[in-house]
């Protein structure tokens, strides 16, 4: 028993720090959709959902390829410094395009989030360099300044409906000055970044097809949001239904996300990947009860408005269900370097989920967009599980 609970602890400790962020951007999101219009709420979560899509085409893939790739202490150092300055650098060029799309506003956003946010490079750099403990701290954080200042934006700005377009601009400074700090401890040597600088671009080759296969497999996650806004007669209102129920069953991927994250090292050398799953599914199994108990609840007491969304909820959740089993065979993809394979699928994910979001939508409205998201996330689960040659069973 005592060893069972040593097992669990390196997992508690990290999934804590998860937790913590989740629940804080969980309360700002359950406040938003209880004090603000539907109007307002699905424009908040458009925006949010914008900047999260940008970010990762500006993180250009290299949060994933730092994780999997970096091993000696220099690396970790060096091309995530590398990482940064090229994230930086790309934000300059792509902002002439955010301009004449008059979306200039979301630049310092998707900076922000490329670097120090939750999917960005310095996450990454915590959890190889320090460790899943300090990357814990690190993430705890970061999050609760984050959605402090989303809070408050919501209770005192006067367009509450860009809180989370407007905290990063109030926080970009105090990053940089973070930054500074932190990579001055390792005594940075010009010569030493001179020559991972040639490593660098040679990574940058895999990003490439790398950036392609992240943004194919995120805007597959928030395509469901963009026809809505695209095509639907009432956007932010069909936003704000769709979001809700999205927001509750995402809270499924933190148990595969932290079992991976805390355990990549050991991940990357291609043992016990098989244990790995059969834990993730008995784990998911039991968190499926419990969310659709929890979500029966607040929309039969607090969110009485959203109580319409309950086959909406259960379709999504059964696609997250399978969404969650695919996290661990998608990664031992990027470990074995099968870039190009992962590009293939994502895309062809991405196409099938386009298509039928749009067919299915016309027919069934919103409930149509969760069924499109349940065939494709189901679909794209056996295919990574055939590629990955691990299973559950």
């Amino acid at each position: 028993m005592l060893k069972k609970v040593k097992n669990y602890k390196k997992y508690f400790f990290y999934a804590l720090s998860i937790v913590i962020s989740r629940g804080l951007e969980y309360f700002v999101l359950f406040y938003a959709a209880l004090f603000l219009t539907k109007e307002d709420y699905g424009q908040l979560e458009f925006y949010k959902k914008l900047i999260e899509l940008l970010a990762v085409a500006l993180a250009f893939g290299l949060p994933s390829l730092l994780l999997t790739y970096t091993k000696s202490r220099d690396s970790k150092v060096y091309l995530n410094v590398l990482a940064i300055l090229f994230i930086a650098f790309l934000a300059v060029i792509v902002s002439p395009i955010l301009w004449a799309l008059n979306y200039q506003f979301l630049i310092i956003p998707i900076l922000f989030h490329a670097i120090f946010f939750n999917n960005g490079v310095m996450p990454v750099f915590f959890i190889t360099q320090l460790g899943s403990n300090k990357a814990s701290i690190y993430k705890s954080a970061t999050s609760f300044l984050f959605y402090t200042g989303v809070f408050l934006l919501l209770l005192l700005h006067p367009e509450p409906e860009k809180a989370f377009v407007t905290v990063n601009y109030y926080l970009i400074g105090l990053g940089i000055v973070f930054l500074t700090g932190l990579f001055k401890k390792y005594h940075i040597k010009l010569v030493f970044l001179k020559r991972y600088f040639g490593l660098f671009k040679k990574l940058l080759l895999s990003s490439l097809t790398l950036v392609v296969s992240n943004f194919a497999n995120i805007m597959f996650l928030y395509t469901d949001i963009m026809i809505l806004k695209l095509i639907s007669k009432t956007p932010n209102t069909d936003i704000a239904d769709y979001s809700f129920a999205l927001n509750i069953a995402n809270m499924l991927i933190l148990v595969p996300f932290t079992m991976v994250q805390v355990d990549i090292e050991e991940i990357k050398t291609l043992k016990n990947a098989k244990p790995k799953a059969v834990k993730i599914l008995r784990f998911i199994s039991i968190f499926s009860v419990i969310i659709l108990l929890g979500y029966l609840f607040l929309i039969n007491t607090f969110y009485m408005s959203f109580n319409e969304t309950i086959y909406i909820f259960l379709v999504i959740l059964a696609a997250k269900f399978f969404q969650t089993q695919s996290v661990l065979h998608g990664t031992l993809l990027l470990i074995k370097k099968e870039f190009k394979l992962n590009l293939k699928i994502n895309l062809m994910m991405l196409m099938l989920n386009v298509v039928l979001s749009y067919v299915l939508f016309i027919y069934l409205n919103v409930t149509g967009i969760a069924i499109a998201s349940f065939i494709t996330l189901t679909f794209r689960y056996f295919i990574l599980r055939y590629f990955s040659k691990y299973s559950a069973v």
